[in-house]
């Protein structure tokens, strides 16, 4: 039976590719990141890690003959005084100074690769959960709501590229919003005060970065993000298609925008709407 580590951040999805894991078979070993995992692995094998021991960590995946690993679960990335990085991670700062969140895993999965481990994609243990195309739930879109998707996309399709980015906010013809490091429900969180209800539909864009490595960092969407759209008055939501994952089932998050009267859609990057 081939084992699997699963590096774990934030939520509940570490534990949703642990259990599909197990069920496809693999031998599954849990390392929980201190101070950002929250899931509860009962019955799972389980070694917590701290974020800025890279060298433990491998040790760890070494003793545990852990030769894939998947990492899922949002981390928050501390100052370097609390990250307290160990020998192996005080020689992958250099080379992770001035570099955004993917170059910085790619960096990471680099050194575990040089080790005997491979980085899978997430996606391997979440199957049927890509973002379906079209319309999903909600209202249609009137040929406004479309061009305000365009823009978000390509404001988007700009950012990229920069590595920053994967989520934006529109309203008549505007940029409120654009994601940083606080995260999709946070950004939406702090753009309810610019959303005017009377200046048209506030649209939400969700897109992969440019040249994004689905091993390292997945952009997923799910009940959360949902319902702080709800509460930030956000109109229309436009995910992209086949690029972005389902935290949760397709019909719960379809019931939860009927339930606020959100349209919600699969986009193409190359087709638009």
């Amino acid at each position: 039976m081939t084992r699997l580590a699963i590096i774990a951040g934030q939520g509940n999805l570490p534990l949703q590719v642990a259990r599909a894991a197990n069920e496809q078979g693999y031998d599954v070993v849990v390392f929980p990141i201190e101070g950002q995992a929250d899931a509860v692995f009962d019955g799972f094998s389980v070694q917590p890690v701290r974020l800025g021991a890279i060298g433990q960590i491998q040790g760890f995946l070494s003793h545990h003959d852990c030769r894939q690993m998947v990492m899922v679960g949002k981390v928050v990335w501390p100052s370097l005084g609390a990250l307290r990085p160990d020998a192996a991670g005080m020689k992958l700062l250099g080379k992770l100074i001035k570099r955004g969140d993917d170059s910085v895993l790619r960096v990471i999965s680099q050194f575990f690769a040089e080790h005997g481990v491979k980085t899978l994609p997430v996606s391997m243990f979440l199957e049927g959960r890509a973002m379906p195309s079209g319309h999903v739930a909600g209202p249609g879109l009137d040929d406004h709501g479309k061009a305000l998707i365009e823009i978000g996309m390509s404001i988007l399709d700009k950012l990229g590229a920069c590595d920053v980015g994967q989520s934006v906010i529109v309203q008549n013809g505007r940029i409120l919003a654009i994601e940083a490091a606080e995260g999709t429900s946070a950004m939406l969180a702090r753009s309810a005060d610019l959303i005017d209800t009377d200046a048209g539909p506030a649209v939400f864009v969700k897109m992969q970065k440019s040249g994004q490595d689905h091993r390292l960092d997945t952009p997923f969407i799910g009940a959360e993000t949902m319902r702080a759209a709800a509460a930030a008055r956000i109109n229309i939501l436009a995910i992209e298609s086949g690029a972005v994952l389902l935290a949760d089932d397709l019909q719960k998050l379809a019931d939860i925008c009927t339930e606020y009267g959100m349209s919600f859609v699969g986009i193409s990057a190359t087709a638009g709407t």
